[in-house]
């Protein structure tokens, strides 16, 4: 759930219409990035979509954040 919460919340902050993504939020979703990747072999099926999903918006954003 706290994946959820912090990724959820640094989209917001860019769909909000930041101009770009601060240093300290592009080290929590790359830190949520590689916890997603521990996790996500562990998965069953039910939730490992979800996840997935969630890591490439987790990526997505760091990408963004990286070309401002």
């Amino acid at each position: 759930m706290t994946l959820d919460t912090v990724i959820g919340g640094c989209a917001v902050f860019y769909l909000d219409g930041q101009p770009e993504m601060d240093s300290h939020r592009l080290a929590i979703l790359e830190d949520c990035v590689a916890d997603l990747d521990g996790l996500l072999e562990e998965l069953s099926d039910d939730s490992l979509g979800y996840f997935q999903r969630l890591r490439r918006l987790a990526t997505a954003l760091v990408d963004l954040g990286r070309q401002a």
